[in-house]
């Protein structure tokens, strides 16, 4: 890919799409063909979250989804790589994320593809230099709700996870007092809430 493409923006959020080629072989341990290794380590990531069990993508916490994809291309019979994304924030940001938080993570997925930075995406330039290399423009982009970051929708769903115990806990109560006694434990609920409304 020639051509260096801008991620396109809408509100606060931004997406990212990158075609990489998978190289050709086994790898060094000579049991695996890089596209085996790289499968192995995708469908890892895809039992965790079928399980509910944590994985490392999400201490990410801007992403609003990501998806890998392995294909191959009829034009060349080359194996690619295709890494899509929708995000809060900047592009550098978000790699600087994937070079900070999840290194070992991401060597283990673009470690399987043709030029990928030898000592991975802890060398944030050559790592930053290498996805915009392999950066496709995307054409039209889509976002739900653009205007409000991913953190501060699950911010808004703790407060309204927490308000509906507040008042299911006031209904339930035998004796539940006056507009007073309502307002006092109410204003309480909201001091105590208050960092989910800012």
């Amino acid at each position: 890919m020639s051509h260096v493409q801008d991620s396109r923006f809408l509100g606060g959020v931004n997406e990212l799409t990158v075609i990489t080629t998978i190289r050709r072989g086994r790898t060094p341990e000579g049991v695996l063909t890089y596209k085996q290794q790289l499968q192995k380590v995708l469908d890892s990531v895809l039992n965790r979250e079928l399980k509910g069990i944590p994985t490392p993508i999400r201490l990410v916490q801007t992403i609003h989804f990501a998806r890998w994809i392995i294909w191959e291309d009829p034009s060349s019979g080359e194996d690619k790589l295709i890494f899509t994304s929708n995000y809060d924030g900047s592009m550098w940001q978000y790699l600087r994320d994937f070079s900070t938080l999840i290194a070992d993570d991401m060597d283990r997925v673009w470690g399987n593809c043709v030029g990928y930075p030898e000592k991975g995406c802890r060398d944030f330039d050559a790592f930053w230099q290498y996805v915009k290399s392999h950066q496709v423009q995307t054409t039209a982009f889509y976002a739900a709700i653009p205007d409000e970051s991913l953190l501060r929708r699950q911010s808004l769903r703790r407060f309204k996870a927490n308000f509906d115990r507040f008042m299911a806990d006031w209904y339930a109560k035998e004796s539940k007092g006056c507009c007073d006694d309502f307002r006092k434990a109410f204003d309480t609920f909201v001091k105590e809430n208050q960092t989910y409304l800012n």
